[in-house]
């Protein structure tokens, strides 16, 4: 198996370790080595230089972990027990975490002295909790350890304590031995393309469902998209629905072929938009997209990947496509949309196997922007392993994204394009890519208000009279 090293500080654990990990280098505390991938359970001496790397030095480095994910969690809106607080918590859950996955859960209920082990997907209860505690992590910038949870009386969950160095018996230790097995064979493919400094990407689908409005150009309303398109298909609704006087589905959805080439998945969205064209012609119907067409109702532009996620890669994502778009957005739409959608790590399992990233607004507004989005996605899910910069391992950082502050991320916007020019895939996709980056250099931002039809030349541009 590959060189890897596995940082355990408690000594009963890392006898533990050892014992289930014969091919992985396990220790007490970290030892200089050419290491392929490095696992630290909570020390955070050592260089992570070269390396694949769970829980970062520099997120370790902090003399109160607990603090410093409070901070995080604060930024990002997550509810937490505050110190001095004291709320009295019916059910107690322990969550051992691994690189965006609840691998062993533990729960303890008022009144009862035995903790139960019991399975992520048992309930619709444990599915909330394993969710809230992969989101813990993964806002804190950690991707090993436990996090306790605890629910009050309300039903509201509340994030309790964190730890990178959780105590572990046999049946836990086992939990993380398989799974770390599991993660150093994934890396393994991007350790070999590095290694031999190839440009070939890893070979992996990529796959669209952005979203779009419709509004009365008469009335200035919204008018529901499953009044003209079907559920399901190559042009249908999102599976948000509404009452407003009536129920229905208010936002249209394009599903194109995934396919491995961005640009091919762009002609199948122009595709899908003539389809949706035909099966809506009305001239007096507009089509809106970007950020929120309507108050209340925001857009996305979700970008699947066929590959599993992995924190490195969605903390890529974010860092180089999320901020990128929210460069481009009106703030205050941008704020309004953050409530409920589209918040740092966003991102759904689907049934393919891969994952859908959500965070990003639809980038339907014009061919640029979605030739954009999608080459900088797939540029991105080859090459993320060189993107090591994170802005948002600061708290602060976190906050401005939520408030949509763009002077904060414009500091930083050299820093950002020097990396993604830097990459080895970059050139295949290049005049695509600078495209949609000409508009951020230039201070830029997308206009919403107008017919995406339009932009897509899907309807004529009536001539102006004299």
């Amino acid at each position: 198996m590959a060189q890897g090293l596995v940082i355990m500080p408690n000594e009963v654990a890392s006898g533990l370790l050892s014992e289930l990990l014969p091919d992985v280098t396990v220790s007490t505390t970290y030892q200089p080595g050419n290491w392929r991938f490095i696992i630290r359970f909570g020390e955070a001496k050592g260089s992570d230089d070269s390396s694949f790397v769970l829980n970062r030095a520099a997120v370790l480095d902090t003399p109160d972990l607990l603090s410093e994910s409070q901070a995080h969690w604060r930024a990002s809106s997550l509810r937490f027990l505050a110190p001095g607080r004291r709320i009295t918590f019916y059910k107690r859950y322990r969550v051992h975490v691994f690189d965006l996955e609840p691998i062993y859960m533990q729960r303890i209920e008022i009144g009862r002295r035995r903790t139960i082990a019991i399975k992520p997907n048992s309930s619709q209860e444990a599915r909330r909790v394993g969710e809230l505690a992969v989101r813990a992590f993964y806002t804190a910038g950690l991707d090993v350890g436990a996090v306790d949870i605890g629910i009050s009386s309300r039903g509201r969950l509340y994030l309790i304590n964190i730890s990178a160095c959780p105590r572990m018996g046999r049946a836990i230790a086992l939990a993380y031995a398989k799974h770390i097995q599991a993660w150093i064979k994934r890396m393994e493919v991007y350790w070999t393309r590095s290694l031999l400094s190839g440009p070939k990407c890893p070979q992996y689908l990529i796959g669209a469902d952005p979203e779009f409005a419709l509004r009365d150009a008469r009335t200035g309303r919204m008018i529901f998209a499953s009044d003209y398109f079907p559920i399901q298909g190559l042009v249908g609704c999102d599976a948000r629905r509404v009452k407003l006087g009536r129920s229905g589905y208010p936002l249209a959805e394009i599903r194109p072929t995934p396919t491995q080439c961005p640009l091919e998945l762009y002609e199948g969205i122009i595709r899908a938009l003539r389809r949706a064209n035909r099966l809506m012609p009305s001239r007096y119907v507009q089509w809106r997209a970007g950020t929120l067409p309507f108050s209340q109702l925001p857009v996305g532009g979700h970008i699947h990947f066929s590959m599993l996620p992995t924190g490195p890669l969605l903390r890529a994502l974010d860092n180089y496509l999320a901020v990128i778009f929210l460069l481009l957005e009106n703030p205050a739409a941008a704020r309004s949309r953050r409530k409920k959608y589209g918040w740092l790590g966003d991102y759904r399992l689907k049934t393919h196997g891969g994952f859908e990233y959500r965070v990003v607004p639809s980038w339907l507004v014009s061919p640029v922007f979605a030739r954009g989005a999608l080459c900088l996605a797939k540029v991105i899910g080859c090459d993320w392993p060189y993107l090591r910069f994170d802005l948002f391992i600061r708290p602060e950082a976190k906050m401005a994204f939520r408030q949509a502050d763009q002077d904060y991320f414009r500091a930083q916007l050299p820093t950002l394009l020097a990396a993604i020019r830097s990459l080895p895939t970059y050139e295949t996709y290049a005049t695509e890519i600078e495209a949609l980056l000409s508009f951020i250099e230039q201070n830029k931002r997308w206009k919403t208000s107008d017919d995406i039809r339009r932009s897509w030349r899907l309807v004529k541009n009536r001539r102006r009279r004299a």
